[in-house]
């Protein structure tokens, strides 16, 4: 995926530089043409830059569908696309049928046969498998959505295949009917000082024919439906990385509204971004839980790094008018290193705050998500774990407490039949994060004193028992006899007054080899959890639910 991500970041700069020739250097020739290398720089722009970009979005989806959707997929819909657009572009080119009567100009490259640039296909396949992707990740989403909402059972296999593969297809095609809608007044726009095609009649549609808009849409729904025949099956989505098909879609209706906003052509615009951009945002929150992969997890992706940076700074900004944090024996950490931090669970929230806060290490904090009640949240939370690389868990019990006692009918967000999946997954993200040397936080009680939703804690108990599951994991990851993993106590001990006064202490480092057996290990671990948790003080000045800030 680092491949994908750098062709991308070309695809975006490639954009960025022809508005920027587009908009600035050809209207402004004074800017440039002065200086022998800004003059260098213009010739290649009006030169290249048009196909450029074109080319660097096809090089992006076509990985990108190789690594996540799959080789033959891929190439199935890359031959496809561009055989059947290429054949429809000739035919328009040379009788107007279907689009209208139009021709391109010499600024996307060399032309096929002297009448369609040959970047013009590409354009065609890495625009129409991303509007596909993003619809194929959509429509099964609003389905299992639709039918939560109703109490309608799934139906029948085939039956829902039918369903996904017919309006995946109209989803698709619509999505690259609207890209349409946006660029090709811009590019029929007397007001732009270049044009990379030339419209020969006029049309209702600001300055083209209507002929062009179904023609777009017939040519998009051939290949896509072709290569979903070809296909004999409908995409997974689980296995899709939503942000970059939905990245790649916005950049290019980003790139079609600068150019009608420069054209002055507000309409276009609006339509754009609430007909294109807004319905394909709704990816991020209907993709099921994805099957993650360990290349898909990198830990030291670009994006991750400013996602943990901005959860760092941010987590404390809405911790600190709250928590006053003081921090002893953080010398007992190591610096480097596999270190699983044992933690005391006194608050939901601020407890992954101070310890954020207090550690000078990137923390992956072992999370469970089955409090989610909306499929829209859990899309939500599942996607920020994800971006933070955060192990997900299911408390059994607690999808039990959730479900409907009458129907046994589960929480509309997750399923019980889903927590042993969730547990596989945490359990492989934990064990590669310990042995890639980093620190994880698992809370050992499962549940925190203060917790807005159910728990099993008796009220004025001082803790619940520490579960097994840190010390059987410690145990999988020394397995590759290499990784030994510095298990630090950490106590926290919470005092209100006005605000939380909070103790975060740290205990030596403990290692799995100087127990007989895990469960004398968690029977210390959590003595010595207690002991700095100083739980005497902390008990005492607990404040019902009911009187807390958040």
């Amino acid at each position: 995926m680092r491949v994908v991500k750098i062709l991308f970041l070309c695809h975006l700069a490639a954009l960025v530089f022809g508005v920027a020739g587009l908009l600035v250097m050809l209207p402004h020739p004074e800017l440039w043409s002065w200086n022998p290398y800004l003059i260098e720089v213009f010739n290649f722009g009006i030169s290249y830059a048009g196909s450029l970009h074109i080319i660097f979005g096809a090089a992006t989806m076509l990985l990108f569908g190789w690594l996540l959707v799959g080789p033959r997929k891929t190439l199935i819909f890359f031959i496809a696309s561009t055989t059947i657009s290429l054949s429809m572009e000739l035919i328009g080119t040379i009788t107007g049928l279907p689009f209208g009567p139009y021709s391109y100009t010499s600024f996307l490259g060399i032309k096929i046969l002297d009448h369609v640039p040959y970047s013009i296909p590409l354009s065609w396949f890495y625009m129409g498998f991303t509007s596909y992707i993003l619809a194929s990740v959509i429509v099964p989403g609003l389905l299992q959505r639709r039918l939560a909402n109703a109490n309608t059972k799934l139906p029948p296999s085939a039956q829902a295949s039918r369903k996904v593969t017919l309006w995946s297809l109209v989803l698709g095609t619509y999505f690259l009917t609207v890209w349409d809608l946006a660029l090709d007044p811009a590019m029929a726009s007397n007001n732009l000082p270049l044009h990379f095609w030339i419209w020969h009649q006029t049309g209702p549609y600001f300055g083209m024919p209507i002929s062009n808009l179904v023609g777009w849409s017939v040519t998009g729904l051939a290949f896509m439906g072709v290569s979903r025949l070809l296909w004999r099956t409908n995409l997974d989505p689980k296995r899709i990385i939503v942000w970059l098909p939905f990245g790649m879609y916005a950049a290019n209706i980003g790139f079609a509204v600068v150019l009608d906003l420069s054209a002055r052509l507000w309409i276009p615009t609006l339509m754009a971004v609430f007909l294109g951009v807004v319905p394909a945002s709704l990816v991020f929150f209907l993709q099921p839980a994805r099957k993650f992969e360990k290349t898909a997890r990198a830990s030291n992706s670009i994006f991750k790094r400013i996602s943990v940076a901005v959860l760092q700074k941010g987590s404390w900004v809405i911790a600190r008018r709250k928590v006053k944090l003081v921090v002893e024996g953080l010398e007992n950490v190591p610096s480097t290193g596999p270190v699983l931090i044992a933690a005391r669970h006194f608050h939901h929230l601020y407890d992954g705050c101070v310890l954020m806060k207090a550690v000078p290490r990137r923390l992956h904090i072992f999370v469970a998500l089955d409090w989610v009640q909306k499929r829209w949240l859990r899309s939500f939370m599942e996607l920020a774990c994800y971006m933070v690389d955060w192990p997900i868990v299911l408390r059994t019990e607690q999808l039990l407490t959730n479900s409907d006692q009458n129907s046994n009918k589960p929480s509309r967000a997750y399923s019980i039949d889903e927590a042993m999946i969730y547990m596989r997954h945490a359990m492989k993200d934990s064990i590669r994060i310990l042995r890639n040397g980093e620190v994880l936080v698992v809370f050992p009680e499962a549940y925190p004193d203060v917790d807005p939703r159910n728990t099993p804690r008796v009220e004025n108990s001082a803790s619940l028992p520490f579960r097994q599951g840190f010390a059987r994991l410690v145990e999988m990851v020394e397995k590759d006899e290499h990784t030994r993993v510095a298990i630090v106590p950490a106590g926290l001990s919470y005092a209100q007054n006005g605000r939380w006064n909070v103790t975060l202490r740290f205990g030596s480092a403990l290692s799995r080899s100087d127990y007989i057996d895990s469960t004398h290990l968690v029977q210390d671990v959590e003595m010595r959890v207690r002991e700095l948790s100083d739980e005497g003080t902390a008990i005492g000045s607990i404040q019902t639910e009911e009187t807390i800030q958040l």
